[in-house]
């Protein structure tokens, strides 16, 4: 039993520990009313950019989201690819909401990206150049080597996510924004690194800060 006991509060510590080294968004703020709650159904939105990349970032934050106990689904599986809303009118998006019982909405977009050029320091390498003896030992020389600094290009995206809560009775023009965080990517290697990271810091900062409290995963 003794024993247990110690594998149980072990265990206990590794999940703690993984929660709270999650990677978290450079800023975030939140409604100061909205108290982390439970969603029975959340949908997960990629706005702008190509299909390819959308889907992406959907799928990758619906597998985080769902692997912390919060059932979501990707934008793409319920909102028509041709859907264009007029401005100031609610009304499509609301009832395609309704329809499929969501509670939340989480929309991740690109708000600025930005080139820019960054100064590498120089170096200096010491580089062996053989052996000298001193009596009965061997003594490695070396000649230092100077490395001048460079210029790197670099590539920043700052993307945004929002957090809407649309349970209840939900009408055209409610302020529905409960959350919302920022991340900036520094030169992705690809717009699936730039997805991986992106919504491993989204979730990270939702469950960390408890924005979204878990309830069960539904198949």
């Amino acid at each position: 039993m003794k024993h247990l006991t110690i594998l149980y509060v072990a265990f206990m510590g590794l999940c703690v520990f993984a929660v709270s080294c999650s990677p978290k968004l450079g800023t975030s703020w939140k409604e100061p009313n909205y108290q982390g709650k439970s969603y029975e159904k959340v949908v997960v939105v990629g706005i702008g950019g190509d299909l390819t990349g959308q889907r992406l970032f959907e799928n990758n934050a619906v597998q985080l989201l769902r692997n912390n106990g919060v059932y979501a689904v990707s934008g793409t599986t319920i909102f028509p690819p041709n859907l264009s809303p007029k401005k100031d009118d609610d009304s499509e998006i609301i009832e395609i909401l309704k329809e499929n019982k969501i509670d939340a909405v989480i929309t991740m977009s690109l708000i600025n990206e930005n080139q820019s050029q960054r100064y590498v320091q120089g170096q200096t390498r010491a580089i062996p150049t053989g052996y000298v003896r001193f009596g009965k030992y061997y003594y490695r020389t070396y000649t230092h080597v100077r490395e001048p600094g460079y210029y790197v290009d670099q590539n920043s995206y700052l993307i945004e996510a929002v957090l809407y809560d649309v349970s209840g009775e939900l009408k055209e023009g409610d302020n529905t924004m409960v959350w919302t965080g920022q991340s900036s990517l520094i030169n992705p290697s690809s717009v699936q690194g730039a997805a991986v990271t992106f919504t491993e810091r989204m979730v990270g900062t939702l469950m960390n800060d408890q924005i979204i409290v878990t309830n069960i995963t539904k198949d």
